[in-house]
């Protein structure tokens, strides 16, 4: 309601609990439609009552302490239930207990709203493999509600943001900034939540810590032997893949096999780095050969059954 509850009970905001419970019993036992019979009794009383539920008690009063915006109290009890324990006790004016009858008026009031309770705000942030990979650092501006501290009112307040991605993160990390989202209260505002949304990498895949690619062989290199380079994700620096006769010897690339390089995976702060996964893919003849191509062949192959 728009009126002041200390005006309506007649004490300061500085008020201690027991004075405020005298101010109370006095304002009820003027106001109680029964003994007054004035037309505004009624609604007097009601409002005599909700402003005791509320300073009355501590909880509640601190909140209605907050501007008038934020708060909302709970539904009270009728005026009369109030009147009625205040009043039963033999601590107070017992000698007034036959001042009332069993049939009181009992106002009733409309039911509010509830407190309301801190949101959390949600936002996602795009990252590249490669920041995932090395770390980064972004910055945001964002835009809060807050209460505004001369008037009380919801107003726009533009916020900076630093965001520190860590090594390792992964798809769906969250990052919280706490009371940075919009104010529920006067100073208490909602947490801030970033989370991560990995983008799709043309070259790596990952799989927790480990990342896998896919190299193209000729046959030809699949049969005698490669060496080729791969990019890091830090741009910087390359990965040797290399297949070539050991004593005299090499052992042919199959379509579909792999190559594990230890420690060329995404950092993992609990468990070090990952390992990369090279799935080989061996590209097979081309549809025609000429003759001279089947010679060759036939040669190459006859020296490699005859080594058998």
């Amino acid at each position: 309601m728009s009126e002041d509850y200390y005006q309506i009970l007649g004490v300061s905001r500085d008020s201690t609990e027991d004075e405020i419970k005298k101010a109370y019993r006095k304002q009820a036992l003027k106001w109680h439609p029964d003994r007054n019979n004035d037309p505004s009794a009624k609604v007097q009383f009601q409002k005599i009552a909700e402003a005791f539920e509320t300073l009355g008690d501590p909880a509640k009063r601190q909140e209605y302490d907050a501007p008038p915006l934020q708060y909302y109290s709970s539904e009270s009890e009728d005026g009369m239930n109030l009147f009625d324990q205040m009043f039963s006790s033999t601590f107070f004016f017992s000698h007034d207990d036959d001042l009332f009858s069993d049939h009181f008026y009992i106002p009733k009031r409309p039911r509010r709203p509830p407190p309301q309770r801190k949101k959390t705000t949600v936002r996602q942030v795009r990252v590249t493999l490669e920041d995932l990979y090395t770390g980064t650092n972004k910055n945001f501006k964002v835009t809060r509600k807050v209460f505004d501290k001369k008037t009380g009112k919801l107003i726009k307040e533009d916020k900076k943001i630093h965001l520190r991605v860590l090594p390792g993160y992964k798809h769906d990390t969250t990052i919280v900034f706490h009371n940075h989202a919009d104010e529920w209260a006067p100073g208490k505002g909602g947490d801030l939540v970033f989370r991560i949304e990995e983008l799709p990498h043309p070259v790596y895949q990952r799989d927790g810590r480990h990342l896998h690619t896919v190299v193209e062989l000729s046959l030809l290199e699949a049969l005698t032997g490669f060496k080729k380079e791969l990019m890091r994700l830090d741009g910087k620096t390359t990965c040797l893949i290399e297949h070539s006769p050991h004593h005299g010897l090499i052992k042919p690339i199959k379509d579909g096999d792999e190559h594990i390089i230890v420690g060329e995976g995404m950092p993992d702060r609990e468990y070090g780095k990952g390992n990369l996964i090279v799935h080989f893919k061996v590209n097979s003849f081309s549809e025609t050969l000429n003759e001279e191509q089947c010679k060759l062949l036939k040669e190459a192959l006859a020296n490699v059954n005859n080594c058998k």
